[in-house]
């Protein structure tokens, strides 16, 4: 299994104990389908007009931090949880990162943050994170 995020394996539908994969990345129903409160999934409402967020724009520092992300390696708990206000937080060159990988060994039915055992450590990733801070001084 690669250790590249868009490589990983990642699963979305309900695990049973025969297919569960404990180091895969578990997202949508299949974080859900193993702790012990079930959570009821309820129809997904369209969400209104003035709620929406407009996604990070050439004009801001969007796509740069993005390529900064890209270029060492780094996972933010922006991008993971899929959260609303990235192209606010990216635009203005800001990002809350998570450390040791791209999952998060809790199960919270209300966070998009995908769940699982653990990847080994990346032994690079405190130098990577590092790196964009040193040469922006």
């Amino acid at each position: 299994m690669s250790n590249t995020p868009t490589e990983r394996n990642v699963v979305r539908e309900v695990q049973s104990v025969e297919n569960y994969d404990p180091m895969a990345k578990q997202k949508a129903a299949a974080k859900l389908s193993r702790i012990p409160v079930k959570v009821e999934q309820a129809e997904v409402l369209k969400k209104p007009d003035w709620i929406r967020v407009k996604a990070g724009s050439p004009t801001t520092r969007f796509y740069e931090i993005k390529d900064i992300l890209r270029a060492n390696k780094l996972v933010t708990v922006c991008e993971e949880a899929s959260c609303p206000n990235i192209g606010e937080c990216f635009g203005k060159g800001t990002a809350t990162f998570m450390i040791m990988g791209d999952k998060c060994t809790r199960r919270c039915p209300f966070c998009d943050v995908g769940h699982g055992r653990p990847d080994p450590l990346d032994v690079n990733e405190p130098d990577n994170l590092a790196r964009p801070l040193r040469s922006s001084n």
